[in-house]
């Protein structure tokens, strides 16, 4: 198998991102499949319950397959910005996608909402937080509950703290404060895993060695904080 920049296994297909294409094989590692819809594709997450995958480019594209038919089922454009390197998940039920996204500046975020059934967009969150910068959001495996990953900047646009809070329908709140340490450390970590914890993305880390320092969700980052 060649290095990947991205790597998935749903249990039925295992997916490669190398930014030029979408690689696809079987659990033999055989390809069945090659997408070229988009560019500069490096990750990627897949639909839970499905074998529908969500590919996202640094250059504002998302592209929607449906791997058991060998279709590309949606192409959908941000923006022609570059750097949308931020997160990308599924909610648990899969009924909603959830990409953070700069479809104005590289230093404005939001989160958009999209409905799975046909991936239009339900709702647009925090674009008007010129302050909140986001990275990524994330589910608790055990009761659903959402928590996000950011930092706030100063009234000059400088970095000021890190931050991890809850998140809820179309608020953040309870918010608690990272040191710049914890925050480059959780957010090059979580950049890590969105790749499938690949070699090639770790090799570009900023943290080079992660073993020292073992897997922790947002959530229990949150609650030891």
């Amino acid at each position: 198998m060649r290095k990947f920049w991205g790597f998935y296994d749903n249990g039925t297909y295992r997916v490669g991102c190398n930014g030029s294409s979408i690689y696809v094989y079987d659990q033999n590692n055989k390809e069945i499949n090659r997408f070229k819809d988009i560019k500069s594709a490096y990750v990627g997450v897949f639909q839970p319950g499905t074998n529908i995958f969500v590919a996202k480019s640094i250059e504002g594209l998302l592209a929607v397959y449906d791997f058991d038919r060998s279709l590309l089922l949606k192409k959908i454009v941000i923006t022609k910005s570059i750097a949308q390197d931020q997160g990308i998940t599924f909610s648990p039920d899969g009924k909603k996608l959830y990409n953070i996204e700069k479809p104005l500046r590289s230093t404005r975020t939001q989160l958009t909402v999209y409905n799975t059934f046909d991936y239009t967009v339900l709702n647009t969150l925090f674009a008007d937080e010129e302050q909140m910068h986001l990275e990524c959001l994330e589910f608790s495996k055990d009761d659903e509950k959402a928590y996000i990953l950011g930092f706030m900047r100063d009234e000059s646009g400088i970095y000021e703290y890190g931050f991890i809070g809850r998140f809820s329908e179309e608020h953040i709140f309870e918010i608690k404060s990272l040191n710049k340490e914890q925050y480059t450390y959780i957010r090059s970590y979580k950049s890590w895993e969105q790749s499938g914890y690949t070699e090639k993305k770790l090799e570009w880390s900023c943290i080079k060695d992660y073993s020292e320092k073992p897997h922790v969700s947002l959530e229990q980052v949150y609650k030891q904080l």
